[in-house]
């Protein structure tokens, strides 16, 4: 199997999609979101510096993002792994070409439009175990109301899912986006899937692609 990049807008089902491919295929799942995240919760300078960012939707920048990356990758041993959420701009692309990646891998951009992944933001609930529900999408409520199925603590929204920070994020990562998509069109990388799709087509289309 090869190397994932996943590039979306904001609630195209990256995590959902990584979390599957992870459990199912050893993949290790590197969610620049999450890492920053993480850093806000466990209050480190980092996560001091990023909070005031996120919280407005707006993002962080390519020297923090790149370094987070690099040393993620440096301690996986070769295991195979997901990109979701990075590269955002082209700079990051190209420096992941230039000095982070020499392996295999497949850039797949999952395609949705900005009402549907609106709905799907403002319907998204997580647990601090990293498992995501969605109310929003028939196939990924939780069992119980606002509980975790896999180890029942409660879910809640992120802060940065709410109507005015999403739009932001979305406009600016369709403004990020195009140079990307050209870049590894270029390099005859990019394969574009149906996010719409029902999880489990998308995640046997994703298969297909990475065999």
């Amino acid at each position: 199997m090869k190397n994932i990049i996943f590039i979306a807008p904001p609630a195209a089902g990256k995590g959902t999609i990584s979390e599957r491919l992870k459990e199912n295929l050893g993949y290790v799942h590197i969610s620049t979101g999450d890492m920053l995240r993480e850093a806000i919760k466990n209050k480190t300078s980092l996560g001091l510096i990023v909070e005031s960012i996120m919280a407005k939707g707006e993002y962080v920048s390519d020297d923090i993002v790149i370094s987070l990356i690099k040393d993620k990758l440096n301690s996986l041993d070769g295991k195979p792994f997901i990109l979701d959420g990075f590269p955002r701009t082209i700079n990051q692309a190209l420096e992941l070409d230039k000095n982070i990646l020499n392996l295999n891998y497949q850039v797949i951009y999952l395609e949705i439009s900005k009402e549907e992944a609106l709905k799907r933001a403002l319907g998204r609930i997580t647990c601090s175990c990293g498992k995501t529900y969605n109310l929003n999408v028939t196939n990924l409520k939780p069992k119980v109301s606002g509980i975790c199925d896999a180890c029942g603590q409660a879910l809640r929204q992120r802060d940065d899912d709410n109507e005015e920070a999403f739009i932001i994020r979305y406009n600016n990562y369709m403004e990020k986006t195009k140079p990307i998509m050209d870049y590894y069109i270029e390099k005859n990388l990019l394969v574009m899937l149906d996010a719409t799709k029902d999880m489990e087509k998308l995640y046997n289309d994703i298969i297909e692609v990475i065999k």
